[in-house]
């Protein structure tokens, strides 16, 4: 097994146990942000840059949308 099935099965493994424990999508997408930001840091001198360029702006989308969810959150507290 290379460094690339690796991270396509820690990943993998990452979405089916948060989604057959989690109910909330909000905290689905914060646990798989989490997920890929620690395969980033911890496999980030194993990848090769294609792949790396390629996690890159699925970790961008999961950010911007984990932003969103920030902001909702804070707009239901403020009120």
């Amino acid at each position: 097994m290379d460094v690339e099935d690796a991270i396509i099965f820690v990943i993998s493994v990452c979405a089916v146990i948060s989604f057959s424990l989690i109910r909330s999508v909000e905290v689905h997408l914060t646990v798989l942000l989490i997920c890929l930001l620690v395969i980033m840091e911890v496999g980030g001198s194993f990848i090769n840059p294609e792949i790396r360029n390629g996690l890159k702006p699925a970790i961008y989308f999961i950010l911007f949308l984990f932003l969103i969810i920030v902001a909702k959150k804070v707009m239901e507290v403020l009120r």
